[in-house]
């Protein structure tokens, strides 16, 4: 028990507590980096040198150390945030009894500070002022005892956790293995904010980290408020295994068509069975296509780097690709695609990411922008398919989530400035999701819109009115759907919807569904004003 005195309380200097708290905050976080590089520099050490009694004893050792160093950080974490949080707290009891003294003395009362006694002056006790006197003691003496025993409370509680966390033997600091994470673990996330997934995920140990990922990395992958390198290292880890099934599912229907194929003399080869197969190859091959462009370009050299952040061959697929770090961008810049997107079509548009990094280059030389493709929904398949608001209600709730996971995960002191740019039913998506004031983003473009749901600006209060931006090309086909304002709204760039309308080419009259893909075509001044709203040099 704590023998805090007041006296002690009142000539108590934090200064020291500050200190020692910052000194142990260094070294959680250092050995918190020094971790996380001798985790993955060690990762492939079993791979690379598989057997023998010398590659077991390496195997080991590597284990424990990663264990010890790994298991050092949440000890060293909660000192200090122990001492933190002791020396804030004792600043503010201080100044509380510092308050209820100069209450006392104000109304002519003594306080004895070693005793903690208060006693008035004779002259207080008359003129029927006894009763008075006396309940302005008692409560002046209780708030100040009331104090010191919060303050004693807050000196014990900070001296269990130095002796809890401090290196002992008896404690087993740095040597006791933390509890795996298990998936039940990660699926609690989904109820949580990609905030609170963020702090969840930094109180882990960064042997925890990499034991999640991979043991989970299908749920890890896809959680909003991991940061972007662990979520890329947990859908590589998925892209390879979805990649050896659909390789498999296609040896195998290759295998069916062939027995079909041996039998053309006995049955009818172009039958409804063996279209039904061949429609599965198709299917399947698209999708190895989308997987091996996305393969290749995460480890193509002489290009930005590129995280994978979401992968799923379920249905049409899903893919959601960064290029360049979004958490340590300046500028980000999400971009979302439309009707007939797939991931058999990531190619395409991860090119388009690449443009707009290349342009926002350009634009700004002095900061870094990343450019995210999400197909983290299910776009319609066919033009009359869009011209339900289905897709954009369901994508619309994901994109809001993975743009707060954007800003849960960004590093350093200022945020990124976020953009969202939807191509095609993709600005219906966005409109949706600006429906929700909870809309982490600083700019919305809408790009060869169909409409979004709404016929002014300020029916989107998720978006920042005055940096909604929208541009379409004389000869885009989508001008025919708007425009007769029975599907998704007034045109995003008619005057009065409000946005603010920038130039893009005119397109080929004769070739008016080509000009609606055609925004990022070499030369298309379109990309100028995209480049000038991402980094924030507006119109």
């Amino acid at each position: 028990m704590s023998t805090l005195t007041l006296e002690q309380l009142l000539a108590g200097d934090v200064t020291a507590w500050h200190t020692s708290a910052d000194a142990w905050q260094r070294l959680a976080q250092r050995t918190d980096d020094a971790t996380e590089r001798m985790i993955r520099g060690t990762r492939d050490l079993e791979a690379a040198w598989p057997s023998g009694a010398g590659a077991t004893a390496a195997h080991a050792r590597s284990a424990a150390l990663r264990t010890e160093i790994s298991n050092f950080y949440n000890p060293a974490k909660r000192v200090f945030e122990a001492m933190d949080r002791h020396a804030y707290g004792m600043t503010g009891y201080r100044r509380y009894a510092e308050e209820i003294i100069a209450a006392a003395q104000q109304s002519g009362l003594t306080v004895d500070t070693a005793t903690l006694n208060i006693t008035a002056p004779a002259s207080a006790y008359t003129g029927g002022q006894l009763d008075q006197t006396g309940r302005a003691i008692g409560m002046l003496t209780n708030d100040l005892r009331a104090v010191v025993e919060q303050a004693r409370a807050l000196d014990d509680e900070t001296a269990d956790a130095i002796t809890v966390n401090v290196p002992a033997a008896a404690t087993g600091f740095g040597l006791t293995k933390m509890p795996d994470v298990t998936a039940d673990d990660i699926r609690a996330q989904a109820n949580r904010t990609p905030k609170e997934v963020n702090e969840w995920w930094s109180t882990l140990t960064p042997e925890q980290q990499d034991q999640a990922i991979a043991q989970h990395p299908e749920l890890v992958g896809w959680l909003d408020g991991v940061p972007a390198t662990d979520r890329d290292t947990a859908n590589r880890i998925m892209l390879g295994r979805q990649t050896d099934d659909l390789n498999q599912q296609k040896r195998d229907l290759e295998n069916r068509l062939a027995a079909m194929q041996s039998t053309w003399g006995q049955a009818d080869p172009m039958g409804a069975q063996y279209l039904a197969v061949k429609r599965q190859l198709d299917e399947v091959n698209e999708k190895l296509g989308g997987l091996n462009a996305i393969s290749n370009r995460l480890d193509e050299p002489g290009r930005p780097p590129a995280f994978l952040l979401g992968i799923s061959t379920e249905a049409d697929g899903k893919a959601i690709v960064a290029v360049n770090n979004p958490d340590q961008a300046n500028n980000v810049v999400t971009y979302v695609p439309g009707t007939t997107a797939d991931l058999g079509g990531a190619a395409g548009d991860m090119e388009r990411a690449d443009r707009m990094v290349a342009d926002a280059g350009l634009a700004d030389p002095d900061a870094t922008t990343s450019a995210v493709y999400w197909l983290g929904y299910d776009a319609p398949d066919l033009p009359h398919n869009a011209a339900s608001s289905g897709y954009a209600r369901d994508g619309a709730e994901d994109l809001t989530r993975f743009q707060g996971g954007l800003r849960a995960t960004h590093e350093g002191d200022q945020d990124s400035r976020n953009t969202v740019l939807g191509h095609s039913y993709g600005s219906t998506v966005i409109g949706h999701a600006g429906k929700s004031a909870g809309f982490a983003v600083d700019a919305a473009i809408f790009v060869g819109s169909p409409g979004v749901d709404a016929n002014h600006v300020s029916e989107l209060p998720g978006l920042p009115p005055d940096k909604v931006y929208a541009t379409r090309a004389q000869y885009d086909v989508i001008k025919w759907v708007p425009g007769l304002d029975i599907v998704h709204g007034d045109d995003p760039v008619d005057p009065g919807f409000g946005a603010k309308v920038f130039p893009s080419d005119r397109g080929d009259r004769f070739g008016q569904v080509d000009t609606h893909s055609a925004y990022w075509n070499e030369g298309n001044v379109a990309r100028d004003g995209i480049a000038d709203i991402i980094t924030g040099r507006g119109l």
